[in-house]
């Protein structure tokens, strides 16, 4: 790395830690091992040459405390919180997580995603950019029980646009029969080689779906899970998730209450990114929000995989109350210690 980047990087992280944590140049100082006055040329010049933009914009309110609230109670990198009198939209959600997932990318970044309804609103809540450099992969198969809308396939098509970047997409179905027809199939050369990207992500960008108390193939379409409504999974399968006590799923990885993955044998046959290269990814940012999603967003957090959660108030505060009386153990090997050890820096390039 040049001397001229790595300034541009250390000049980026000054600016997060002053305008996004609100730290004090004293502060920022502290923790860069810089002094106070190296900090103000950094801000200074990170606004100058456009790395930092400050804007006006009508974005929804954001709840800053319980936010940290969130961070602190789960270990979280951060939490940004929409609304703070519970009258947020899933729109609201999804515009400060369109600026969320926009501040984490950079030039050259692989950005991967993911299906659903919610990230498809994300998708059109991110800022328009024109940088040819940017990879958007595809990080599930497809299903043609999905709606256009949701389907990751055309999420990825619609994000590569909106970014002027590139779209490496998977051209084959989510689940197939067996975990043997999985690895044939990954590894034909187009699925290989997006497959082969998802080591080179930079972001992640996921829902979290959540399984009904009582799921039937009639409720599936109604689900808030994509997972249940891509109908990839036969009753038996269903049958057997509930259970396990699954109560979500990010991606094609079912969770219980406790952050354990279930059922991997059902995982294993997904044209998907598996649980360990997901946690290998320095920002995987989940964003979910209703009160339908408390308990499967509350299980999420536990697995430990998440980074980053975009949800609106009257979830963030209810987890907080939850963690109060009893907060749910983490999955072996996905405490926060765990989490902070793996890399964090971005790829080399």
């Amino acid at each position: 790395m040049t001397s001229g980047s790595a300034a541009s990087t250390l000049g980026l992280q000054a600016a997060r830690l002053f305008f996004e944590r609100q730290l004090t140049k004293v502060e920022i100082a502290a923790r860069l091992g810089i002094s106070r006055f190296r900090v103000a040329r950094l801000i200074d010049q990170a606004l100058a040459d456009g790395t930092v933009r400050i804007e006006f914009r009508d974005d929804p309110q954001q709840d800053l405390a319980l936010g940290r609230a969130v961070e602190e109670t789960f270990g979280l990198d951060l939490c940004v919180v929409a609304g703070r009198d519970g009258s947020a939209t899933v729109d609201d959600v999804a515009r400060l997580a369109g600026g969320v997932v926009d501040g984490l990318l950079s030039t050259g970044d692989a950005i991967g995603i993911a299906w659903g309804a919610t990230v498809a609103r994300v998708v059109e809540a991110m800022p328009v950019r024109i940088d040819p450099s940017i990879d958007v992969v595809q990080l599930a198969g497809s299903s043609t029980s999905l709606d256009a809308a949701t389907d990751p396939g055309d999420l990825t098509r619609v994000l590569a646009a909106r970014l002027g970047g590139r779209a490496h997409r998977i051209h084959a179905p989510a689940f197939v029969d067996s975990a043997e027809l999985r690895a044939a199939l990954a590894r034909q050369p187009e699925v290989a080689d997006t497959i082969a990207r998802f080591d080179q992500l930079a972001v992640a960008l996921v829902g979290i779906g959540a399984f009904a108390p009582a799921t039937s193939r009639a409720a599936d379409r109604r689900s808030s899970s994509s997972l249940l409504r891509s109908g990839a999974l036969s009753d038996a399968d269903l049958a057997r998730l509930l259970e396990l006590g699954a109560v979500g799923d990010l991606l094609v990885h079912p969770f219980d209450p406790e952050g354990r993955f279930v059922a991997p044998d059902i995982a294993a046959r997904a044209v998907a990114i598996d649980v360990e290269a997901l946690r290998r990814v320095p920002h995987v940012v989940a964003v979910a929000g209703g009160a339908e999603k408390v308990a499967a967003i509350r299980g999420a957090l536990a697995t430990g995989v998440i980074d980053v959660l975009v949800t609106d108030a009257g979830v963030a505060s209810r987890l907080v109350r939850l963690a109060r009386g009893a907060r749910p153990a983490r999955a072996a090997g996905a405490t926060r210690g765990a989490r902070m050890a793996r890399p964090r820096a971005r790829r080399a390039r």
